[in-house]
C-alpha cells in the first residue's frame, strides 16, 4: 500500500504548476511516488537511552519489541546507521527554515489560517533542512506480533497554538486531516502492518509542544497497548528545556483500540482508490470520446470514398458511350 511507487510523466506547464504546489506548503507529490519511502529495518538495530534533539534527517515513530516487550520508539536514520531512541529522551525541533505559507484553497480552511499567515511545517516529502518525521511498522519482531495492523493514536496537544496532521494524495487531491487538535482530543489513525507512512505535521506558533501517543496491536478484544509523549519545539528561538519541562496527560484506553479502518483511518488506501476511480473514470471517457470520433470519420471516409467510386463509374460510362 505505502511502499508502492508511481511514475508521473506530464508538460512543462503541469510541472510548473506541480512544483508550485510543493513550495507553498511542502506537499508536492504522493507519498506513493517517493522511493525514499522504501527502506529495511533490521532486527539488530541498537535502542541508544541517551538524550538527543533531532532538527534535520529522516525518523520514523512506531512501536518495537525489546526484550520481549513493547515500547514506542524513534528510528532515528538521521545519521550514518539507523537506531532507535525513546521518546522520552528526545525532542523534535521544527526549524524556521519549515515556515511556509498557508494555501488560501478552502480545502486548507481546517488550519484556520488568516490570509497570508505562515505555518511550522514538517513536510510529507523531504525537506533537507527539516527534519522528516514518519512512522513505520517494520520491526521485524512486531511484524511476529502485530497481525494486520496497529491503531496509532495522537491527542492531548499541549503548547502555545494548534496541530495538525494530514496526508496529501497527490498534487492534486485534497488533504486527508487524520489529526487534528481544534476538532477533537484525540484521533487513532490505522496503520497496517510492515508499512512506512509520512504526512504533514503543521503548527500554527512557535514555542514547546507535547502531544501524547499511543499504539495498540494484535488481538481487537485485548490489545497490547503502549503509550508516551512526542515533544516538539517550534521555531529556532524555541527552548528545548520548555519542551522536557511540560507535563503530559496520557491517553485513556479505548475499546476501539485497534479497530481495523473505516472512514478515513486508512486514508492512503483511500486516497488510492480515490484516484484509481478518478483515473479510470478519465480513461473511460476519453476512449468513449475517441470511438465517437474515429467512428464519425470511417462512416465519413467511407462516404467519400463510395462518393469517388460513383464518379468514376459515370466517368467510365460516359467515355464507353462516346
Amino acid at each position: 500500500m505505502i511502499n508502492s511507487t508511481g511514475h508521473v510523466r506530464s508538460t512543462q506547464g503541469i510541472m510548473a504548476l506541480l512544483v508550485g504546489i510543493g513550495l507553498s506548503f511542502g506537499v508536492a507529490l504522493s507519498a506513493r511516488a517517493d522511493d525514499s519511502l522504501t527502506q529495511h529495518v533490521d532486527s539488530s538495530e541498537q535502542v541508544v537511552r541517551e538524550e538527543a534533539v533531532i532538527e534535520r534527517g529522516h525518523v520514523d515513530l512506531g512501536p518495537k519489541i525489546v526484550d520481549s516487550k513493547p515500547e514506542i520508539l524513534a528510528r532515528d536514520d538521521s545519521g550514518e546507521t539507523p537506531l532507535w531512541r525513546p521518546l522520552d529522551n528526545l525532542v523534535f525541533r521544527v526549524m524556521d527554515s519549515g515556515k511556509l505559507q498557508v494555501p488560501s484553497d478552502p480545502s486548507y480552511s481546517f488550519l484556520h489560517a488568516r490570509e497570508g499567515e505562515s505555518y511550522w511545517v514538517i513536510p510529507q516529502t523531504q525537506n533537507p533542512n527539516v527534519v522528516w518525521l514518519g512512522w513505520n511498522t517494520q520491526d521485524p519482531e512486531l511484524i511476529k506480533v502485530m497481525g494486520n495492523g496497529a491503531t496509532m493514536t495522537l491527542g492531548n496537544l499541549q503548547g502555545p497554538g494548534q496541530a495538525w496532521l494530514f496526508l496529501q494524495d497527490g498534487a492534486f487531491g485534497a488533504p486527508t486531516v487524520l489529526y487534528d487538535s481544534t476538532a477533537s482530543s484525540q484521533s487513532d489513525i490505522w496503520v497496517e502492518a510492515n508499512t512506512h507512512v509520512h504526512a504533514n505535521w503543521a503548527f500554527s506558533a512557535p514555542g514547546a509542544y507535547t502531544l501524547s501517543v499511543r499504539w495498540c496491536f494484535g488481538d481487537s478484544n485485548s490489545p497490547q497497548c503502549v503509550a508516551d509523549t512526542l515533544r516538539f519545539v517550534v521555531g529556532d528561538e524555541a527552548k528545548v528545556e520548555e519542551a522536557r519541562a511540560l507535563t503530559t496527560t496520557a491517553l485513556a484506553a479505548s475499546s476501539k483500540a485497534n479497530k481495523q479502518p473505516s472512514a478515513h483511518e486508512d486514508a492512503r488506501q483511500q486516497g488510492g482508490n480515490r484516484e484509481f476511480f478518478i483515473y479510470g473514470g478519465i480513461c473511460l471517457v476519453l476512449g468513449v470520446i475517441t470511438f465517437v470520433l474515429v467512428a464519425r470519420r470511417t462512416k465519413r471516409t467511407q462516404a467519400q470514398i463510395e462518393e469517388a467510386r460513383e464518379e468514376v463509374r459515370r466517368g467510365f460510362g460516359s467515355e464507353s458511350g462516346a
